[in-house]
């Protein structure tokens, strides 16, 4: 087994070590030493970075054995037997921050609650426990984060232990072990007690501050997203950033931003529905003026409409609104996106089978499309092949029987 200095001192940057072996797996090389400060991805934790021997660590592993694998950007020179190795300690520390926020958020929770931590996720942008049950109400989530607050002022010390078994299960663990032999388990002092090989601060007011800034209802459970020590700083000066711009724009002081927000998303709504009754009422009168100056073949008028590109008009806005008309067939079609696009409609009380039409244009016209008896469209190859279609389509439409 790889001797894991991590565990001795989480603080610990640099060290030097023999080279144990050489790996490579899918053209990756990789390299075992005798001990090593690097910790691996492992309990939720993401592994360290940094260098051997100059050259990037780009991941690191723990086989079953116990040997911790450093992945590296190139292979270690052949004739090193001893390496010099330096973490990246920004990275580091703000994982052990993470970490240790993450127990003492989840024993909060537990001891005020009651609600166990049933899973843990840490990443490089993110930090989330799961809990059973719905989101909690907002006072009891600022009670929890009162008390995990009033642990991180109290600087309690963070210490881990390797326990036998048999005096492990003795103790008060947030979850029962689930090894077999020798038991690491991280103490928050009189607080917390949990099994964990993971790396943590030295007392609880490095943890810095906690701030829970989502909670996420997953089918029975919920996802608690929350920041701590370094992450919970910077989401801290964002927010503010953000908070002095707003208020700055909408003119107003930072507790009438809410209603500010509230009566602009009113207004907002209020426009849209004004934009939208304006539009309806424009592209009811565009589809009489085109009514109007159809030619009139039976008792129906026949639209052959062209859109330009940057018309105004959505085409399946224009053709609902002739087809609303009775004794109307409207054939329309565009370019878009490079696409020759068309649509044929016609209204209820025009006896004409489009179906039937769409039939026979796949077989006279490289044309696509599809639909119901009263509306087809589809898309043509070029433009010249769309407006042949059209005006087959046109054609049929003035072979159409007089209405009665």
């Amino acid at each position: 087994m790889t001797h894991k200095l991590y565990w001795q001192d989480p603080y610990r940057t640099q060290f030097t070590a023999r080279v144990v072996a050489r790996v490579e797996e899918d053209h990756r090389p990789g390299v075992i030493l005798n001990r090593t400060c690097f910790y691996p991805t492992s309990g939720g934790q993401p592994h360290d970075t940094g260098v051997l021997a100059q050259i990037p660590v780009v991941d690191v592993t723990e086989d079953p054995s116990g040997r911790i694998i450093h992945w590296l950007a190139a292979p270690l020179p052949e004739d090193l037997e001893e390496v010099h190795g330096e973490i990246d300690w920004a990275r580091r520390f703000d994982f052990m921050q993470q970490h240790s926020g993450q127990h003492l958020l989840s024993a909060a929770f537990q001891e005020l609650l009651y609600r166990p931590t049933i899973g843990f996720h840490l990443t490089e942008t993110s930090l989330t426990i799961d809990l059973p049950g719905p989101p909690p109400e907002a006072e009891a989530v600022e009670q929890v984060l009162d008390w995990v607050q009033g642990v991180v002022q109290q600087a309690l010390p963070i210490t881990a232990r390797l326990y036998p078994l048999e005096e492990a299960i003795r103790l008060p663990l947030r979850k029962p072990p689930r090894v077999s032999g020798p038991v690491r388990v991280v103490e928050i002092q009189g607080v917390d007690w949990s099994a964990c090989g993971g790396t943590h601060v030295r007392q609880t007011s490095e943890i810095g501050h906690v701030v829970i800034t989502r909670l996420e209802r997953r089918g029975d459970q919920t996802r608690v997203h929350f920041l701590a020590g370094g992450r919970a700083a910077r989401d801290h000066r964002q927010r503010i950033h953000v908070t002095q711009q707003l208020t700055a724009q909408l003119s107003t002081h930072l507790q009438d931003l809410p209603q500010a927000i509230t009566r602009l998303q009113a207004q907002v709504k209020e426009s849209h529905r004004a934009v939208r009754q304006a539009r309806e009422l424009l592209t009811r009168a565009e589809a009489q003026r085109l009514i109007a100056e159809a030619p009139r073949t039976g008792g129906v008028d026949v639209v052959y409409h062209l859109l330009e590109p940057d018309t105004m008009w959505s085409m399946e806005e224009l053709m609902k609104a002739l087809i609303s008309f009775p004794s109307v067939v409207a054939l329309m079609g565009a370019m878009e996106k490079g696409r020759a696009r068309w649509m044929a409609g016609r209204s209820a009380n025009v006896p004409m089978d489009m179906l039937e039409n769409l039939s026979e244009l796949k077989e006279t016209f490289d044309v696509q499309g599809g639909g119901a008896p009263d509306l087809i469209q589809g898309v043509a190859p070029d433009f010249d092949t769309l407006e042949k279609a059209l005006h087959l389509l046109q054609a049929f439409a003035f072979d159409l029987p007089d209405l009665v």
